[in-house]
């Protein structure tokens, strides 16, 4: 069982979202108000270019569309 336990603890799907959350809380000297509220942020951010990269494909398919934003932009 040990060994079970090991082995998923070093899966980088595990340890990277629990480092992110650490240095997050650190950040925010462990206050959880604040730590809720720039998640909730956050993921509102990713819901929303989400939703906006749905809709530029589909615009994609229906027109010939030249430039399609992109995360990497400036």
């Amino acid at each position: 069982m040990k060994d079970l336990i090991a082995k998923q603890l070093y899966q980088p799907a595990v340890v990277l979202p629990l480092l992110l959350l650490t240095r997050l809380m650190v950040t925010l000297d462990f206050n959880l108000a604040q730590v809720m509220f720039v998640m909730m942020l956050k993921g509102s951010q990713h819901a929303y270019q989400f939703a906006l990269r749905h809709t530029v494909g589909r615009q994609r398919s229906n027109v010939a569309v030249k430039h399609v934003p992109c995360n990497n932009c400036c």
